[in-house]
């Protein structure tokens, strides 16, 4: 049996972990309900939450033991996700989220920690270790040219991420142009029927294309699993 869903990581080092269990600021609140509690290892347990007969799963993920501050908590992205974090900070807020977007099979524990395992130690970079910088400047019109500048950090991480896209349709990468602000790309693969009439066209200049918003979907429509991201 396989079930794989789409987790985003946010982190809640100061939030209590007591007997087993996580004590958020507002759960009465929310009316989450625990129904399952699993210890996988002693850095990964598994909670199963429910509300009005809707389950949510998440993982409570130990970066490092002898750190408190390194605490992580996986969500899975379905409807509920926006009131199950809101418990942890309040009003829903994302400031948190660690990009650390994973997508885990519910049904193999072992897999599982393998794969967050692998995400903590992608997220941080070693201090001769270039940052990924990637510039993406779209087409003004038709015919434009398009140009994509980067980094080979940056160039190894969107391979992966493409990858990743082929087998699960969508992902989400966090870059940095030079200045540092960074940005999120989310990338989608769409199958060959895709109707590509009703998305908009790629272009940025409005003197020459300006979208007919009652036709033509924008981009972020397009997307399923990350379509609580793109409000």
């Amino acid at each position: 049996m396989s079930d794989v869903k789409l987790f985003t990581a946010i982190y809640i080092p100061e939030t209590p972990f007591i007997n087993g269990g996580l004590k958020p600021k507002s759960t009465k609140k929310n009316n989450f309900d625990l129904l399952e509690s699993e210890k996988i290892a002693d850095t990964l347990y598994h909670f199963i939450y429910k509300k009005e007969e809707i389950q949510i799963h998440s993982y409570y993920y130990i970066g490092d033991l002898e750190d408190a501050l390194e605490r992580y908590l996986f969500v899975e992205n379905n409807h509920l996700y926006d009131d199950f974090v809101s418990q942890f900070w309040g009003g829903g807020q994302r400031y948190w989220e660690s990009g650390m977007d994973t997508y885990l099979d519910i049904y193999s524990p072992e897999t599982v920690l393998e794969q967050l395992n692998q995400a903590y130690k992608n997220r941080f970079y070693e201090e001769d270790e270039p940052t990924p910088l990637c510039h993406i400047f779209g087409q003004q019109m038709w015919h434009s040219n398009a140009y994509l500048i980067a980094n080979r950090t940056a160039l190894i991480e969107l391979k992966e991420a493409i990858d990743v896209a082929l087998k699960h349709k969508e992902v989400r990468l966090g870059l940095s142009p030079s200045d540092g602000e960074g940005y999120d790309l989310f990338i989608k693969c769409v199958e060959d029927d895709f109707e590509w009439e009703e998305l908009e066209m790629p272009y940025h200049d409005r003197d020459c294309y300006v979208p007919d918003e009652t036709v033509g979907i924008p981009p972020q429509k397009a997307f399923k699993q990350y379509k609580r991201h793109l409000r």
